[in-house]
């Protein structure tokens, strides 16, 4: 998963940048920020079921259940939040492009 969150850092502060200079540049780093939002998605899958096996399986309250869980697997709010901010950055990505189509 490091290295998952490691591209994706990267591809973040290359197009923060602006290196990214083409069209056609931007359209390689699209695409590979969202295959890397595909496998870090994976992983959000596994730390849910994990969260969620957790809570289903603890014997106290519901409130006890979800608390135990929140703490055991910090992943599943780690990759969530990620999660939002790479689509947040792929959905300016696309725009971008779609503004240089056009010019």
């Amino acid at each position: 998963m490091n290295e998952i969150l490691i591209k994706i850092t990267e591809l973040i502060t290359e197009y923060e940048s602006g290196k990214w200079i083409s069209a056609d540049n931007l359209k390689v780093m699209q695409r590979q920020l969202s295959t890397s939002i595909y496998h870090l998605t994976k992983h959000n899958i596994e730390a849910f079921n994990q969260w969620n096996g957790i809570v289903y399986n603890e014997t106290t309250s519901n409130a006890k259940a979800v608390t135990k869980a929140d703490h055991d697997v910090p992943e599943l709010r780690m990759t969530r939040k990620i999660l939002e901010a790479a689509r947040g950055v792929s959905i300016s990505m696309n725009s971008e492009l779609s503004i240089l189509k056009k010019e």
